[in-house]
C-alpha cells in the first residue's frame, strides 16, 4: 500500500505504461475511500474527451447521452479554479439551479457522491482534470486534502511525460530557490520559510515563484513534485 507521496512517487518513477500507472493511482486514491474517479479533458466549459473512467455501471453512459457536462457545475468551474476543489463549493452567489440540483440528485443515485476535484493546466487552452467521489456519502479527511493533491499531480506529470514520450527537461535552481521549495514540501508557508531562512516573505515569494516558473509549474505543489522528479529535492 502507499503510505505517503514520496512513496507513490517513488513506486511510479519507472513506469512507461499508462494503464498500470492508473492502476497504480487508483489502488492509492482507493485505499482513501474513492471508489469513483474520472481523468478528463475540457474547455470552455464542455467537456472534450475522457481516457478513463471507474464509475457505477451506467453512470458514464447517462452522462453523455443527457450531455451533463452543459450543466455540470463542476466542468464550469474547472476552468478558473486555482487548486482543488469540492462539488458542493461550485455553486455561484445565488447557489445551484434547478438543472444543476436534479443532476446531482440522479448522480447520487447512480452511486457517484460527495467529489473533489483536481484541475490541471498545460501549455495548450485544455484544463485535464482528476475528479474523485464516493458511492455512497462521503467525505474527504482535512489532513488528507494535500496528500490526494499530490497524488493527482504526480499522475498527471507522469500521465504526460508516458503520453508524449518525452524525458523532463534539465532544470537548474539557485541554492535559495531549492532551499525555498524544500520547504515549501514540508507545507511551510512563505512566512514560516522567511522566518526559517531568516529572510522577508517577499524574498520566499520571489524564490518560489522562480523555481514555479523554471520548472513550468503552475503552483508550489506541482512545483514540489516536478522538483522531486527531477532529482533536485529528495524523497
Amino acid at each position: 500500500m502507499v503510505a505517503t507521496v514520496e512513496d507513490f512517487i517513488e513506486a511510479t518513477q519507472n513506469v512507461s505504461s499508462e494503464a498500470i500507472l492508473r492502476d497504480m493511482f487508483l489502488a492509492a486514491t482507493g485505499a482513501d475511500g474513492y471508489e469513483n474517479a474520472v481523468f478528463a479533458r475540457a474547455r470552455n466549459g464542455r467537456l472534450l474527451s475522457i481516457p478513463w473512467s471507474q464509475f457505477p455501471p451506467g453512470y458514464l453512459d447517462t452522462y453523455k447521452a443527457e450531455q451533463w457536462d452543459r450543466i455540470d457545475p463542476v466542468v464550469q468551474h474547472v476552468q478558473t479554479a486555482r487548486g482543488p476543489f469540492r462539488w458542493s463549493d461550485t455553486h455561484s452567489g445565488g447557489g445551484f439551479s434547478r438543472d444543476q440540483h436534479h443532476f446531482f440528485e440522479k448522480c447520487r443515485e447512480l452511486g457517484v457522491h460527495s467529489g473533489i476535484t483536481i484541475p490541471m493546466r498545460g501549455p495548450a487552452r485544455e484544463t485535464d482534470l482528476i475528479s474523485l467521489s464516493f458511492r455512497e456519502h462521503g467525505s474527504l479527511m482535512p489532513d488528507r486534502s494535500a496528500y490526494i493533491y499530490m497524488l493527482c499531480v504526480q499522475y498527471w506529470l507522469k500521465y504526460c511525460e508516458i503520453a508524449d514520450r518525452r524525458d523532463a527537461p534539465c532544470v537548474t535552481l539557485t541554492a535559495q530557490e531549492l532551499e525555498c521549495l524544500k520547504w515549501c514540501k514540508e507545507g511551510k508557508t512563505n512566512w514560516e520559510i522567511g522566518e526559517i531562512l531568516s529572510i522577508s516573505q517577499k524574498t520566499v515569494e520571489f524564490h518560489v515563484g522562480n523555481a514555479m516558473r523554471k520548472l513550468g509549474a503552475g503552483n508550489r505543489i506541482t512545483a514540489v513534485i516536478m522538483g522531486i522528479k527531477n532529482g533536485l529535492i529528495q524523497l
